[in-house]
């Protein structure tokens, strides 16, 4: 009987041991962010609030739901971004669309197909969109997986 006992607490305990591995082997995980990428803007770019010059930048995405942190390459400029509207990616590479009226240019919203996901910052409406198509006021600039 005393075996037995022994036996079942050396069971318990690698049990207890396993478990708290795998919840700090998880947590571990989830502290990395789920996408981080690379982007240059070939012209002054404003993203809701802030105006972004031209440059090349960060983007680290810890949760799909959750703002993004963006980031110059020289650091002057750091902002998050408003929570998005998310939807299923769109075919083709990863990019971020922007309207161009003028010399203005919004960033509308980052398709990532790497995450599987679209991210609308300032979403259009369907007549935007046909006017802006249009007369060629979209563009779109890469954004690349950052490799560590």
């Amino acid at each position: 009987m005393k075996t037995e006992t022994i036996h079942h607490r050396s069971w318990v305990r690698v049990l207890v041991i396993v478990t708290l591995a795998t919840c700090a082997f998880a947590a571990a995980a989830n502290a990395q962010p789920s996408y981080t990428g690379k982007f240059t803007l070939p012209h002054e770019a404003r993203w809701g609030s802030v105006v972004l010059p031209a440059g090349s930048y960060s983007i680290i995405m810890d949760s799909p739901s959750a703002p993004a942190l963006v980031w110059s390459a020289n650091g002057e400029t750091k902002m998050f971004t408003t929570p998005p509207m998310i939807a299923d990616s769109e075919k083709g590479a990863a990019a971020i669309t922007m309207t161009v009226n003028g010399n203005e240019r919004i960033v509308r919203s980052v398709n990532l197909p790497e995450l599987g996901k679209s991210f609308t910052y300032k979403p259009l409406t369907k007549a935007e969109r046909e006017l802006f198509a249009k007369k060629g006021q979209i563009e779109t600039v890469p954004v690349v997986i950052a490799r560590k």
